[in-house]
C-alpha cells in the first residue's frame, strides 16, 4: 500500500466497501470468489486505514476485491458509481500497480 497515492488508497477502500456491502457478489459465491468469508473482508475494511497488506488475509481481501470487481461478471455496472469513484479500467490499472505486475487476465489475477 505504501507505493499507492492517497487517492489510490481511497479507491482500494472503496473497492473493499463495494465488495462487502455492494450488490456485486452473492453471499452463496462470496467465499469461493474471495477465499475469505464476507465477514473476514469486512474485518479488513473495518481496520482501515491500519490494514497491513503484508498479512495474508489483508492481501487476499485487497487483491480479490480489485480483481473480482474488474473481472467477475457481476452485472452491476449501474450501481458501480454508487460505490467506486473510478472506472473498471482505472481499477485494473490500480490492481497492476498494487501487485507490481500486470496479471494479464482475470483468472491470473486471483489469489
Amino acid at each position: 500500500m505504501r507505493a499507492l497515492t492517497d487517492a489510490e488508497r481511497e479507491l482500494v477502500r472503496q473497492c473493499l466497501h463495494a465488495a462487502v456491502r455492494g450488490p456485486f457478489f452473492p453471499d452463496w459465491e462470496f467465499q469461493l470468489l474471495f477465499g475469505l468469508e464476507r465477514d473476514e473482508v469486512a474485518a479488513v475494511l473495518s481496520s482501515w486505514p491500519d490494514l497491513d497488506d503484508s498479512l495474508e488475509r489483508d492481501h487476499l481481501a485487497i487483491n480479490n476485491a480489485l480483481a473480482n470487481l474488474v473481472g467477475y461478471p457481476h452485472g452491476c455496472e449501474e450501481q458501480w458509481p454508487e460505490f467506486i469513484a473510478a472506472s473498471r479500467a482505472e481499477i485494473a490499472r490500480l490492481l497492476a500497480k498494487w501487485r507490481g505486475d500486470s496479471p494479464g487476465n482475470y483468472f491470473k489475477a486471483l489469489k
